[in-house]
């Protein structure tokens, strides 16, 4: 893990130093690969404070602590860190163990439906519908056939007013038909 430290005001003890890198480096193990910390210590008055900031993809961790001394300000921070981080993994896991199985077990698989059989046709006679073709733009017999539930639409091109049927394909795909005489 990537670690930075700052020191604002004060000289950094190099045991500080080591102390908090051996705890970043153990706390690495349950974090991302790509975490990132930083260690700022500033004098503030007669008083030492840290910052301790661990961030990793989405998430950041962060803890303050303020004393005398840098040694024991700084483990306090480390450990309110890692307090952070455990609790947040063992959220993560506990979620996980809630959450349901993505892969079924082959004993839950259904098997496969037998292929339907295609419609019969009918033997009565089909049934009449009348329609009036009206002057409609293309546009305009695609907008109307998408807002009506049919399956054809049948209207005249204003432009030369030869006929036009408009329909929908097995594949979804609309076509217009023009017919010649």
């Amino acid at each position: 893990m990537k670690t930075d430290f700052t020191a604002r005001g004060l000289r950094l003890d190099p045991s500080v130093r080591e102390m908090a890198e051996a705890k970043l480096e153990r706390l690495s193990k349950v974090l991302p690969e790509d975490a990132q910390a930083r260690v700022v210590l500033r004098r503030e008055k007669k008083e030492v404070s840290v910052e301790v900031t661990i961030q990793a993809r989405s998430h950041s961790w962060v803890a303050n602590a303020s004393g005398a001394e840098q040694e024991v300000v700084t483990r306090e921070a480390l450990e309110h860190v890692e307090a952070q981080v455990r609790k947040n993994k063992a959220k993560v896991k506990e979620e996980k163990k809630h959450r349901a199985p993505t892969v079924r077990k082959p004993e839950s698989w259904v098997p496969e439906a037998p292929p339907l059989e295609a419609p019969k046709p009918e033997t009565r006679a089909p049934k009449v519908e009348r329609v009036t073709p009206r002057p409609t733009f293309e546009e305009d017999a695609v907008h109307k056939f998408l807002k009506w539930d049919r399956q054809i639409f049948v209207y005249r091109d204003p432009s030369d007013e030869s006929l036009r049927i408009l329909y929908r394909r097995r594949d979804g795909t609309l076509r217009i038909l023009v017919p010649t005489l």
